[in-house]
């Protein structure tokens, strides 16, 4: 309500064009991500790691989050003739975020554990084991030949190498085996504009392409689930490789 000069009450005007509702609808959206920034980092500076991804080790975790304003739900979807289990992370201020894999059977343990595993992500709990204190084994006490047994042996590996030249032992042996340099081109560091072309052709792409496209590079490539981006780990030429092809399925290509 607005007081007019009068001292009379009216009804505060709204907004009167289309570029002022688009306006107002904009920065409610920049002040609800601000709220859900907020608050995931208020969590995350005070979270502590967890020894592995159950549900009831998470949704401890998470009790945190909650208090802060959080919640999520998990529903089974069809996607693309593909049933998957979303994970939707919402904060009271409006924002919210999903991450989602295929599906196991609906209210199953593995369902449970999924559900957990990508709660676990949405939130950036880090998953680890304690060390373990491992015993260094204890060298065992080997027969020692007598000097007259060496004499003997050596005496025969000397003969044997003289009629046989193929027998004598090579120098430049390391004992590694025969093949090929271990070399792989698909570790070849990429170039600035390489990196920068794929980091605009993943940004042009549409957000459920681009979930997907996350699940199956973290998963790929074993991303730990404490990184929270993966847009530094496009680096190499295997990644490029990785990302020509999701590109080619995309489009109903061949990979």
């Amino acid at each position: 309500m607005t007081t007019t000069p009068c001292g009379r009450m009216e009804p505060t005007p709204g907004p009167t064009s289309a570029f002022d509702l688009n306006q107002a609808l904009l920065q409610s959206r920049e002040q609800a991500r601000a709220q859900w920034a907020e608050g995931l980092a208020q969590f995350q500076s005070q979270m502590a790691a967890i020894a592995e991804t159950s549900m009831q080790e998470v949704v401890q975790a998470a009790a945190a989050a909650f208090a802060l304003g959080f919640s999520f739900s998990a529903q089974k979807l069809i996607s693309e003739e593909h049933e998957v289990l979303r994970v939707t992370l919402r904060h009271r201020g409006g924002a919210e975020e999903f991450s989602e894999a295929q599906a196991p059977q609906e209210g199953s343990a593995a369902w449970h554990a999924l559900t957990a595993s990508l709660l676990a992500g949405l939130l950036g709990i880090p998953v680890g084991n304690p060390p373990r204190t491992i015993e260094p084994d204890r060298p065992r006490p080997q027969p020692q030949p007598s000097v007259a047994d060496t004499a003997g042996a050596g005496s025969a590996a000397a003969a044997n190498a003289a009629d046989d030249p193929e027998a004598a032992g090579d120098e430049w042996d390391t004992g590694a085996p025969d093949g090929p340099e271990a070399s792989d081109s698909g570790l070849e560091p990429l170039t600035d504009e390489e990196i920068a072309t794929l980091h605009k052709f993943l940004g042009a792409m549409p957000q459920e392409a681009r979930k997907r496209f996350t699940i199956e590079f973290r998963h790929h490539f074993q991303v730990p689930r404490e990184v929270r981006t993966i847009k530094d780990r496009i680096t190499q030429r295997r990644h490029k490789d990785f990302i020509d092809v999701f590109e080619r399925e995309l489009a109903g290509g061949t990979p």
